[in-house]
């Protein structure tokens, strides 16, 4: 196999998800050239996987889903340099790739719920789904950072008054969805106790995470540092960095399990058989709600947890 793409939209945790494929590609195919697109700056993640990676929506493929456009020359050219595309881009676009040559694997966004107990997590899900991976064994999701990043992550929690070679423990109280999150004074109590108890706490907000982020140190009433708006790979750095790590279901507790932190995740009305992090360094807490697993957070509900 010489050229294979990997084309993954979606958000953060469904890249981290994902990564098994590429590694597991990489495995099956050492001398291949791997590429790897997603949103935005996600595919990093890939670097020290991939050959490549890139923006997904920078890549002008958008013709392909579109009926009776022409693809960009340049587009279509890049296409039909690979021997084999694994795509989540669904079937109308899938069906138009192969028409320019290579081989293409169409993988599920979700995957499907079970009658018969839990679902197959995603990640899983998701690598079985690539035939050409049959014989490479599935390994849980890993960020591979270079020892220039740790150190710069190392310098970051410096700079935020953390020692790095004390036990830092790491909080994200965001999400994707206000159904996910555990509720602020929950979070600003276990901080509290935390510090009672001499610890280290650091607590990381995204560009969406700022509303959740100051409920939480409002309830709490005690000053802690906060990591602001990182690069997704600056982020695994100093993730990377934590004794400890707590969580929603959220793209950050994926790729905090994917940097190694020894993770507790708090789920809500998602199913975290299907959407947990899998690994030794995981623990998942869930909450006694009725109605879960409702199989989506649904930013209407008024159900807490």
């Amino acid at each position: 196999m010489g050229r294979i793409l990997i084309l993954r939209p979606g958000a953060l945790g469904d890249f981290v998800m994902t990564l098994p494929v590429a590694a597991g590609l990489r495995e099956r195919y050492p001398d291949a050239h791997v590429e790897v697109l997603a949103r935005g700056s996600i595919a990093a993640l890939a670097d020290g996987i991939a050959t490549r990676t890139g923006d997904l929506d920078a890549a002008g493929l958008h013709a392909f889903f579109t009926p009776g456009a022409a693809p960009d020359p340049k587009a279509a050219e890049f296409i039909r340099s690979f021997d084999l595309i694994i795509s989540w881009l669904g079937d109308e676009f899938d069906r138009a790739v192969s028409d320019a040559g290579p081989v293409v694997v169409s993988v599920p966004c979700r995957p499907p719920s079970s009658q018969c107990g839990a679902p197959l997590n995603a990640s899983r899900f998701f690598y079985q789904a690539v035939p050409q991976l049959r014989d490479v064994p599935w390994r849980p999701p890993r960020v591979q950072l270079t020892h220039d990043e740790k150190h710069q992550a190392r310098g970051i929690l410096r700079d935020h008054g953390l020692d790095p070679g004390r036990p830092i423990v790491g909080i994200h109280p965001g999400s994707g969805g206000r159904s996910k999150c555990w509720p602020p004074g929950h979070f600003a109590t276990v901080i509290r106790a935390l510090l009672a108890d001499r610890r280290q706490v650091v607590t990381f907000c995204g560009e969406a995470d700022a509303t959740a982020v100051g409920q939480v140190q409002r309830a709490a009433d005690v000053p802690v540092p906060v990591l602001r708006d990182l690069s997704l790979r600056t982020l695994a750095g100093a993730l990377s960095l934590c004794w400890r790590y707590l969580g929603n279901d959220s793209g950050v507790s994926h790729l905090a399990a994917a940097a190694g932190a020894d993770c507790t995740v708090l789920f809500g009305p998602t199913d975290p058989a299907a959407w947990a992090p899998l690994g030794t360094n995981v623990r998942v807490l869930t909450a006694d709600v009725p109605c879960r697993p409702c199989g989506e957070a649904n930013p209407a509900c008024s159900r807490r947890f």
